[in-house]
């Protein structure tokens, strides 16, 4: 009973995401679907009406379907094999080819999801539910190779949206069938892409002018430091991923809601982040200042 209980509890963001049932788009609908207002961010319209399909190392595969400022997606193998969720997302288009994707689960937690489909690569940094200061991972930082899309082409992500009632259910005992260690509960190794990450950043600091505060990030090995209105800094673990030259995902867990999520392109000197002052889940575009480099 007690393993049951803190496994539901770390799953507990991700089931808040369940609607209650209902009828969702077909595939042709969904081609053919234009929505007359973009909510969604400056890389919707470009998926809009497409399927993406990623496969994550040790974690399962998803299909995703992109439409009317919504994503369907299903999951295959895995932990989430055979579960099926609709969320609204936030989509920002970082450089050509990469985009920032992310929802949020009610009033805690969230996805966040970095695609490369140039280098066919995939990223995510998912807030654990238990997450705190003293927790073996504030994120689970798991990466993948994708196998389809942006294309009308992919495989569809068929059925519909399930309960929360089901979903614990169906976590569970995928959990077992697929002889999987508990989401969350151990720390997975730095694969390439975070330590070339973390060297490529060492001793530099990054400083942005956002609504809530001049913030300023500087990622030290392990520890990422962050000062706000140049107050003290305060450390954090350090969760960041090269994507490509110049474009780095860095997750720290500066609230207990969603944990903080940024995509730097020091490319263009510019810094994405899909959560306001306010906690709503809005794309904002900053400016990097001159000196962080």
């Amino acid at each position: 009973m007690r393993a049951y209980f803190i496994f539901f509890s770390a799953l507990l963001f991700i089931l808040i995401s369940c609607k209650s049932e209902s009828k969702s788009l077909n595939r042709t609908e969904i081609i053919n679907t234009v929505s007359e207002v973009n909510t969604s961010g400056s890389g919707y319209r470009e998926l809009e009406g497409k399927f993406i399909e990623y496969e994550y190392v040790d974690f399962g595969s998803f299909r995703l379907a992109i439409y009317d400022n919504r994503i369907k997606w299903r999951g295959y193998g895995g932990y989430f094999d055979g579960i099926t969720s609709e969320v609204e997302p936030q989509i920002s288009k970082i450089s050509e080819h990469i985009y920032f994707l992310s929802w949020v689960f009610g009033d805690s937690g969230g996805d966040n999801v970095v695609v490369n489909f140039k280098t066919k690569k995939v990223y995510a940094h998912l807030r654990s539910g238990n997450a705190s200061e003293n927790s073996p991972s504030d994120f689970e930082m798991i990466h993948g190779t994708v196998k389809c899309g942006p294309s009308i082409h992919c495989e569809f992500p068929e059925g519909e949206p399930i309960s929360m009632p089901r979903m614990i259910l169906k976590l569970n005992s995928n959990t077992k069938k697929y002889e999987l260690p508990t989401i969350f509960e151990t720390k997975k190794p730095l694969i390439e892409e975070h330590l070339t990450a973390r060297k490529e950043l060492s001793g530099k600091t990054f400083i942005y002018d956002s609504e809530e505060a001049l913030t300023s990030i500087k990622v030290d090995e392990n520890i990422t430091w962050v000062s706000l209105n140049n107050e003290r800094a305060k450390q954090y673990q350090t969760n960041i991923t090269k994507i490509s030259d110049g474009i780095y995902f860095l997750s720290w867990l500066g609230n207990s809601q969603f944990g903080e999520h940024i995509v730097l392109n020091t490319n263009t000197m510019k810094l994405f982040d899909h959560l306001t002052n306010v906690k709503l889940h809005e794309e904002r575009i900053y400016k990097l200042n001159d000196n962080s480099n």
